[in-house]
């Protein structure tokens, strides 16, 4: 691996359990093994390093983690929740990687909410796409299913949040047992 993705990979990583601004250059370069004058190669400031982070990490790691429902081939709400149960104790804990960064950087420069927000859509995109495969194969109802993958997309984020405040991974799966009951009340009789 290259010393440019080491430092990306890393800022992935410290930003997360950090958060943008109590993240440390510093930590990133010496836990990578360079001095600033090798990052200073590959980006000009912290703020481009992030943003580059959010399109080539971010985005790569919401299209692993979620884009396999797009090659689901049945039990589509299923494998939904299935997917939404995956994430880890320490995940849920540290909030999820794309809504913190949400959180802390959309209001605050224009260029880090462009990012952030065609991800997010992204990640909605995908959602609605095994929605529409789970409304064509009769698992559930739903006239709106935009809509619908806008709502799960909040919800999750919403279950993410709470467990995080709480730092309380039952707290997770107690938000996600009740998106199942959603899922439950829009099968098809």
């Amino acid at each position: 691996m290259d010393i440019r993705q080491k430092i990306l990979d890393k800022a992935f990583e410290e930003i997360h359990k950090n958060g943008y601004e109590a993240s440390s250059i510093n930590k990133i370069l010496k836990d990578v093994g360079v001095n600033k004058g090798s990052m200073y190669h590959y980006f000009k400031s912290k703020r481009e390093l992030t943003l580059t982070m959010i399109k080539e990490n971010l985005s790569k790691y919401i299209e692993k983690k979620y884009g396999v429902l797009l090659e689901v081939k049945e039990n589509y709400v299923q494998e939904i929740l299935k997917v939404f149960r995956e994430s880890s104790n320490q995940s849920v804990c540290n909030g999820c990687r794309l809504n913190n960064l949400v959180q802390e950087l959309s209001h605050r420069d224009n260029d880090f909410k462009v990012e952030l927000e065609k991800i997010y859509i992204r990640f909605e995109e995908i959602i609605e796409g095994a929605i529409l495969k789970a409304i064509e194969n009769k698992e559930i109802t739903h006239s709106n299913p935009k809509r619908l993958s806008i709502y799960l997309v909040a919800s999750l984020e919403g279950c993410v949040s709470t467990a995080k405040k709480s730092q309380n991974f039952e707290i997770y799966n107690e938000c996600i047992d009740e998106v199942e009951n959603y899922f439950n009340s829009l099968k098809c009789l």
